[in-house]
C-alpha cells in the first residue's frame, strides 16, 4: 500500500486539532489531518466555548471568526446565573462574549475552515490504531490499513488518545479525572438565551449541574462529578441526573414540559490538576489529549483551541531549526505551564479541599447573595 509522507500529521480534527493546522497555514509544511469520524459528527460535551477561546479563534484564522460570529444556530453567552442549595441564585457578568454552539456544528465549521485553505490534507473515517517509530520519525496505521509517515505528530485525539497512550504512557489517572453525562432539551421554558446556569446542590456535589441555553428554547443539560467521588460511593451519574431534575422545583419549571432529544451519553474529563507528560521526541499533545480541562468547571474547549496555536508555533520553530528532539518540544510544555499551571493547581486544590464540604458551598451561596466581595472571588473559579 503506498506510504503518505507528510512533515505533520494531526491526530484528531476536534477544536484541538483543527486550529493547530489552521494555526500551520502559511508555515510551508506538508500538513495531515487525521480523525477517525466521518464530519460532521456529534461530540459529547457541555458545547461551551469560552470568551478567551474565541478570541483565540479571532488571533488565527479572522475568517474563520466572521463565520462564527455570523452562524445562526449558536447562543451568545454574556452572563451564568449560579444555583446554591434553595438560596437567591447570583449572576456572573463577563466582559468577553461566549458561544454555547453544537460540536457537530462548532467543530465541522472549523474543519471547513481547514479544508477551504486547502494547505493541509484531511482523511476522516478511519482511526489510528498503531504507532511506530522510525529513523526519520513515526510511521503510523490506520484500521482501514492506510499507511502514513511523518516527522512530527500531534496529538489532538480526546480523552483516550492514541498519541497519548502510545507515545506519552498515559493512563488514567482517577484522581485527575471527572465523568458526565449530557442530553439535548427542546421544549425549554423559563430560560434566557444569554445566560448560562449552574447548579450546586447536596445530591450533585462534589460537582456540579448545569443548563447551557443553545436557542431560546433548547438547551445542553448536564451533570459531572469528580471520578474519585463516583467510584468511591459508585454513583450511577445517569440515575443522579434524572433525580436531581425530578427533585428542583426551579428544573421543573424549565424542563417539566421539555422534550428529550436522543439519549443521555457520558463523557470523560482529563483534569489539568497534575504535569502529565504533553510533549517528547518528535511529539506534542494538545487539548483533551494532553489531559488540558479545567478542574473547577469542566471547561476544555478554550484550552485545546489555545494550545493547538501553541503547538503550531513550537513546531514552526522546530522546522526552522531542524530540531525534533524532546529537549527542544519541551518549549511547548513550558509554555502551557506557564500560562496555566498555576491557576489550574489552585483550582484543584479548591476543588479537593471544599467540593465534597456541602456545608460550606451553602454557607457560601447565602453570603454569596448579599456580598459583593464574595461574589467577586467565586467568579474567579467559574
Amino acid at each position: 500500500m503506498e506510504v503518505r509522507k507528510y512533515d505533520i500529521i494531526i491526530v484528531g480534527a476536534g477544536p484541538a486539532g483543527t486550529s493547530t493546522a489552521l494555526s500551520l497555514i502559511g508555515a510551508g509544511l506538508k500538513v495531515a489531518l487525521l480523525d477517525k469520524a466521518s464530519f460532521p459528527r456529534d461530540k459529547i460535551c457541555g458545547d461551551f466555548v469560552a470568551g478567551k477561546g474565541i478570541r483565540a479563534i479571532r488571533e488565527i484564522s479572522p475568517a474563520l471568526y466572521e463565520k462564527l460570529v455570523s452562524f445562526p444556530e449558536k447562543a451568545v453567552n454574556k452572563s451564568t446565573r449560579l444555583y446554591v442549595g434553595d438560596h437567591t441564585p447570583m449572576q456572573f457578568e463577563w466582559v468577553l462574549t461566549s458561544y454555547t454552539m453544537r460540536r457537530e456544528h462548532f467543530d465541522n465549521l472549523l474543519l471547513e475552515e481547514v479544508l477551504e485553505e486547502g494547505s493541509t490534507d484531511f482523511f476522516g473515517g478511519d482511526g489510528v490504531q498503531e504507532i511506530h517509530r522510525t529513523t526519520s520519525g513515526f510511521s503510523l496505521r490506520t484500521k482501514s490499513g492506510a499507511h502514513f509517515e511523518s516527522t512530527l505528530i500531534i496529538g489532538a485525539d480526546g480523552a483516550h488518545s492514541v498519541v497519548a497512550k502510545n507515545l506519552a504512557g498515559y493512563k488514567v489517572d482517577r484522581e485527575h479525572y471527572g465523568g458526565s453525562v449530557r442530553a439535548y432539551f427542546t421544549g425549554v421554558e423559563n430560560i434566557e438565551e444569554a445566560v448560562n446556569e449552574v447548579y450546586i446542590h447536596k445530591d450533585v456535589v462534589p460537582g456540579y449541574f448545569w443548563l447551557f441555553p443553545v436557542s431560546p428554547t433548547s438547551a445542553n443539560v448536564g451533570l459531572g462529578m469528580h471520578s474519585r467521588y463516583i467510584t468511591r460511593h459508585k454513583v450511577d451519574l445517569k440515575e443522579r441526573f434524572w433525580q436531581f431534575v425530578d427533585a428542583s422545583p426551579v428544573l421543573q419549571q424549565k424542563l417539566g414540559k421539555a422534550q428529550l432529544e436522543g439519549n443521555l451519553a457520558g463523557f470523560g474529563l482529563p483534569f489539568f490538576s497534575k504535569r502529565f507528560t504533553i510533549s517528547g521526541d518528535g511529539y506534542m499533545l494538545v487539548g483533551d489529549a494532553a489531559s488540558l480541562i479545567d478542574p473547577s468547571n469542566g471547561e476544555g474547549i478554550m484550552l485545546g483551541i489555545i494550545s493547538g496555536q501553541l503547538a503550531a508555533t513550537t513546531a514552526r520553530s522546530s522546522f526552522e531549526k531542524q530540531d525534533f528532539s524532546a529537549e527542544f518540544l519541551e518549549a511547548y510544555t513550558h509554555e502551557i505551564h506557564r500560562k496555566w499551571w498555576s491557576e489550574m493547581r489552585n483550582k484543584a486544590w479548591m476543588v479537593n479541599t471544599f467540593a465534597d464540604q456541602y456545608w460550606l458551598l451553602d454557607l457560601a451561596g447565602g453570603l454569596g447573595a448579599r456580598s459583593a466581595r464574595l461574589r467577586r472571588w467565586l467568579k474567579k473559579l467559574m
